[in-house]
């Protein structure tokens, strides 16, 4: 991934639609599945992004066969979990891709190596390796870390999973385990965050016919070796990606038409339009498409996000530009994001002048219309270098560092961007 930079030009936006590809959060699982299923599944409207294509390439190195054509996407289940040599893969910077495959490699009954970026060797692992260690599988890692590797195949059994720090552990084992020898129970030991992104695994598993008993909330039970079935899917358009739309309307006080919004999504940030009416914007759902309007000044609230984390982005920025306090809790697990984003997305908005405050699990900023532009930085995190951007809205010649790191899942970004009214050129 080559290093560049972006500078906000213009921006001349008024009323827009527009048409959001679909989602990598769906896509993501609907892949790992595909490749235990026996069988052809057809994927439509996949993002073509670098974490999907990582995603895409290492269930190939698992043996499961992918043809891409445009934003279609086949994939044959793997046919054989053994091979005669150690097998490599490489989850870039997809953190993910690396809780996922990680599970998924444990159903091979040969050594997978897995390895990530050097940023991506930074996120905590040692949650999944304890886990799969009881449940039959060899682990091999560093101090909890990646790389590691891993040999099966899963035997099954009981296991206690702290999921405090990501609900990406519970959906790997969830998804994996559909295969394990015997009957699967999981139980929960802490505090599940974003339990919506739970369900969204849950329900993915039961598009291909799988079955996942939730007892009490904090223990899944999981039959062995179920037979999926093979199924055609339109995934859905990004409900975060949506997001950037409805705030570029907003700080820009017109309106968009989101077509063919997720309504239907359990994905918590499918819930933001709400957010949005709380802070004075119009919400309006016309048919199969969103509409968000601004009618009045916004103004701070206070709102537990604890549900719909990778919208934080988008609300600060918001925020910055609505009058008065901005108060936004529960978020202790954006630490553990592409970036610590409650310390990086706070230091580089103080860099155009928004006051702001954070803690280990909150932020909160004060509204201004006094900004100013500066050199910011994505801290190689796509959901900064998006949401940071729309500064530029308001405060012409920002600049973006490092913002190549929208390839992650959202590599049109700068494209549609200009769609809509807002100039960029990339410099030196």
């Amino acid at each position: 991934m080559s290093l560049s930079h972006r500078r906000i030009v213009s921006s001349g936006i008024s009323n827009f639609d527009v048409n959001v590809p679909g989602s990598k959060y769906l896509a993501n699982r609907y892949i790992a599945i595909a490749a235990l299923v026996d069988g052809d599944t057809t994927l439509h409207n996949v993002p073509v992004n670098d974490d999907i294509d990582a995603a895409l390439r290492a269930i190939e190195a698992l043996g499961a066969t992918v043809t891409v054509t445009g934003s279609q996407v086949i994939i044959q289940g793997i046919k054989d979990y053994s091979s005669d040599h150690l097998i490599h893969l490489n989850c870039r910077d997809s953190g993910t891709l690396s809780r996922f495959v990680t599970a998924l490699s444990a159903n091979m009954y040969s050594p997978v190596f897995i390895d990530a970026s050097e940023q991506m060797k930074q996120r905590p692992m040692q949650e999944i390796v304890d886990c799969l260690e009881l449940l039959g599988v060899s682990v091999s890692s560093n101090q909890g870390y990646l790389p590691l590797t891993v040999t099966g195949p899963i035997q099954g059994g009981i296991c206690q999973l702290d999921a405090s720090r990501s609900s990406q552990f519970l959906s790997a084992l969830l998804i994996a385990c559909l295969r394990a020898e015997k009957e699967t129970l999981i139980q929960l030991t802490g505090e599940l965050v974003s339990e919506s992104y739970i369900e969204l695994t849950l329900k993915a598993i039961q598009k291909f016919t799988g079955n996942i008993g939730r007892i009490n909330g904090k223990e899944f039970l999981i039959e062995p070796q179920q037979k999926l079935q093979a199924n055609t899917i339109h995934v859905a358009s990004d409900v975060v990606s949506c997001s950037y739309f409805m705030a570029a309307a907003l700080i820009a006080e017109t309106s968009t038409c989101i077509k063919h919004y997720d309504f239907d999504s359990v994905q918590g940030e499918a819930q933001f339009p709400h957010v949005l009416e709380l802070m004075g914007a119009h919400v309006e759902r016309q048919q199969d498409d969103l509409l968000i309007s601004y009618n009045k000044p916004l103004v701070g609230i206070e709102v537990d996000m604890g549900n719909m984390p990778d919208a934080v982005p988008t609300l600060t920025v918001i925020a910055a530009f609505a009058s008065g306090e901005t108060h936004i809790t529960n978020i202790a697990h954006l630490a553990f994001k592409e970036s610590n984003r409650i310390v990086d997305l706070c230091e580089q908005l103080k860099q155009v002048g928004v006051q702001c405050e954070y803690g280990e699990d909150y932020i909160k900023i004060i509204g201004s219309n006094k900004l100013h532009a500066a050199k910011v930085s994505s801290c190689h995190d796509h959901r900064l270098a998006m949401s940071l951007a729309l500064l530029g809205i308001k405060i012409p010649n920002l600049v973006i560092k490092d913002a190549q790191a929208v390839e992650k899942s959202f590599p049109q970004y700068w494209q549609y961007l200009e769609q809509i009214g807002i100039v960029t050129e990339e410099i030196e």
